[in-house]
């Protein structure tokens, strides 16, 4: 039994835990795998003893609103997510330094006068592990030393808080980071009776928690000035209750909200003004407007909205080729498994001061990812990577070169030419391509014959090159006629065919029309037409 009954005063009654703390309405428990919220504790006629009123986080876990035999207990949210509980089902929670001993502490056993100590440890399900391995006895002595804890993880172990207002500051005062999600913490101000004890902690991490509106005394306010690092994912809240927690913590600078089902958002006046790292992942966040609300946090760095149904990204404080004073300082923007589908998105992200990693997922209804790739890069011209994978000069030069080739013919009907004094394209050309000018300023306009849509025909498409390796001279200089569509990986397939090669090499080519140094062909994913080899450069075979 993890309770006792104290004195009944009228319908009223208190329920007690081990370690002496008093549950209360408000509290959380914890039912086999599903988790409530105590909203009545006391008699429900003609039953003899004690019930607890429970509101379940799943509302389908219930069974009425909180009246029985119409008598009104107490209330819910959901029609059918209350029911009625003997305390001796719930666990009602132990105490946080509790925890922190079970899973990182000794454990003394033995009988008939002996005493040995095994170092254990906790899995997700609670069960005891005893560890094994040579050099235990220093691991062991190195966890029993509570106090110089800077890592402690109590996730998923049932803990409401703590009595103490010292016991954690005496024994692990060196903690960092602690993790308390998924427990039955209940109220900020529990929350921070554990921080207030803890001057070193930097990183706090309180997802799947549900929480009371925060209050601002005193002591809250001190516990969690050396704060920097929050998560508060999966934690029902709304953007308002987000911004009412984190007004209690001055220093902020990496704030996780994820999987919160948010979808409106609201800009924030006096908090989050250090911030550098925001994700808000796995909400419901449809429009865009509600992401330019953010947009004068001036020390936001990286931004993830992955996982949220937006349609379409706009600065509309200044016009194309303009930069945005919304996100000054933003470099990384993760925004995967959006509902985007157009280029326009794309132009309106080069408005960014300092966007240079780009996270975007697939677009298969733009082109092919290749395409999608070189065009992604040429439109943004600060980006560095994209998807995950670095942009060298290299790359970005190609990819440049390439989209004017592409966009050549439009740019010439709408009004651009060779000419300079003469190149005038149309509003609605410089609005599609706000950077094709740029880049005709950079490398030149392209010329009519770059500009000729290629053949479709395997035959057409056909490219004399020559594959020569220094490291074997005899063979000579072949030629080969290839496909332009074919892949760096056939490539090399083929030259290990013809140089009988069982070692690892590498494949670079030569412009035959332009001095400069060698190509290397850096992915083997790609076509070699990627890299512009054209009829007549010439393919290097080296190894080692």
């Amino acid at each position: 039994m993890n309770f006792r009954l104290s004195q009944r005063v009228g319908r009223k009654s208190y329920l007690v835990r081990p370690d002496g703390s008093i549950l209360e309405v408000g509290d959380r428990i914890r039912c086999d795998v599903n988790f409530g919220t105590v909203k009545y504790i006391g008699i429900v006629p003609p039953t003899k003893g004690v019930w607890l009123g429970i509101e379940w986080d799943d509302p389908t876990r219930g069974k009425h609103d909180g009246s029985h035999e119409g008598v009104r207990y107490f209330q819910t949210s959901h029609p059918n997510s209350g029911s009625f509980l003997r305390p001796k089902k719930a666990c009602l929670g132990i105490d946080c330094f509790q925890a922190i001993q079970s899973r990182y502490g000794i454990q003394k056993h033995g009988s008939a006068g002996v005493n040995t100590e095994t170092l254990y440890v906790l899995d997700a399900d609670n069960r005891q592990t005893v560890v094994e391995m040579v050099g235990a006895e220093k691991v062991n002595l190195m966890q029993s030393q509570l106090n110089r804890l800077q890592e402690v993880s109590i996730r998923d172990m049932d803990v409401y808080g703590t009595q103490s207002d010292c016991e954690l500051s005496q024994n692990t005062p060196s903690i960092q980071t602690l993790d308390v999600s998924r427990n039955l913490i209940a109220s900020w101000p529990m929350v921070a009776k554990i921080c207030q004890q803890l001057p070193n902690l930097q990183s706090l991490f309180l997802s799947e928690n549900k929480l009371h509106a925060p209050t601002y005394s005193t002591d809250v306010l001190k516990a969690f000035k050396a704060v920097r690092n929050l998560y508060l994912n999966k934690m029902s809240s709304s953007w308002h209750e987000v911004l009412q927690c984190c007004s209690l913590f001055p220093i902020l600078e990496t704030l996780y909200v994820s999987a919160n089902a948010m979808q409106m958002l609201e800009e924030p006046q006096c908090c989050l003004q250090q911030l550098t790292t925001l994700s808000l992942e796995n909400n419901n966040i449809s429009s865009w407007d509600e992401v330019m609300k953010l947009g004068k946090l001036q020390q936001l760095e990286t931004l993830v909205i992955t996982d949220n149904p937006i349609e379409r990204i706009y600065f509309p404080d200044v016009p194309y080729r303009k930069k945005s004073q919304l996100f000054p300082k933003l470099k990384h923007l993760y925004i995967t498994l959006n509902k985007i589908s157009d280029w326009a998105s794309i132009n309106e992200l080069n408005k960014l001061q300092n966007l240079e990693d780009l996270g975007f997922g697939s677009l298969p209804h733009l082109g092919a990812a290749e395409t999608v790739r070189e065009i992604v890069i040429a439109k943004i011209g600060n980006l560095t990577r994209f998807n995950r994978t670095d942009v060298n000069e290299q790359e970005r030069k190609g990819a440049e070169i390439d989209y004017l080739k592409k966009f050549g013919p439009d740019w010439l009907k709408a009004g651009g030419n060779q000419d300079s004094s003469k190149d005038n394209p149309d509003i609605e050309f410089q609005a599609q391509h706000p950077r094709f000018c740029h880049l005709v300023s950079k490398w030149g306009a392209p010329e009519n014959s770059e500009m000729v849509q290629q053949s479709l025909s395997l035959k057409d498409n056909l490219i004399t090159i020559k594959i020569f390796s220094p490291q074997d001279p005899e063979k000579g200089v072949m030629e080969k006629k290839l496909p332009s569509t074919m892949s760096v990986q056939k490539l090399k397939t083929l030259i290990q065919r013809i140089f009988r090669l069982d070692k690892d090499f590498t494949l670079s080519y030569i412009s035959h029309k332009m001095q400069g140094p060698e190509i290397e062909f850096d992915n083997e994913l790609r076509q070699i037409s990627f890299y512009s080899v054209e009829n007549g450069d010439t393919i290097q075979v080296k190894w080692r």
